[in-house]
């Protein structure tokens, strides 16, 4: 799926200088909506809601959309407002994706700070041996350094992943609720 880019002109920015063509954005996000719905959802008087949507469709954020033998007229985003507003997913799928790489990378830390813990054959007598050994003579060997490291790179990189993954579920939840 390839993402269409939006430039943003002097002309929408202009008109999205409005606090409340704004809300308007974001309540047709939602769904298409007639004037008067916009109205009720915002507190603004139908005439003043037209005049926006008028602002809005003349920048081609918003389009108007008459159905045949009914009455009502309903205003919907067009893609170039759709794109303006789904900023947010994009950053969602940003997380995620890290998220998911930081716990794998977690993992993959993990495992390899424990396997290399097991092959070089370490048992809590060897280490108590080493440790008094290393007390004295103070050389660190480059295998008993690299081992904490990956542990603690692995412990940090899975609650990254954690972390994110629970923000991400958390806002896909909030979003699903908004609409």
């Amino acid at each position: 799926m390839e993402e269409t880019v939006t430039i943003v002109d002097r002309n929408i920015l202009k008109v999205l200088s409005g606090e409340t063509r704004m809300d308007i954005l974001k309540e047709l996000s939602k769904g298409s909506r007639t004037p008067s719905d916009l109205g009720k959802m915002l507190g603004k008087m139908d005439s003043t809601i037209v005049e926006h949507l008028e602002a809005l469709m003349k920048v081609g954020l918003v389009k108007k959309v008459e159905q045949p033998g009914k009455k009502w007229v309903f205003y919907t985003l067009t893609e170039k407002g759709d794109a303006i507003l789904s900023k947010k997913s994009r950053n969602l799928v940003i997380i995620l994706s890290v998220s998911i790489i930081s716990f794998i990378g977690g993992l993959v830390s993990f495992i390899l700070a424990t396997q290399q813990r097991t092959l070089m054959g370490f048992d809590e007598r060897q280490v108590k041996i080493q440790e008094s050994a290393l007390a004295t003579t103070q050389a660190v060997p480059p295998s008993q350094i690299q081992q904490p490291f990956l542990l603690y790179m692995g412990i940090f990189l899975l609650a990254v992943g954690i972390l994110g993954l629970v923000f991400y579920l958390i806002k896909s939840y909030k979003r699903g609720l908004e609409k």
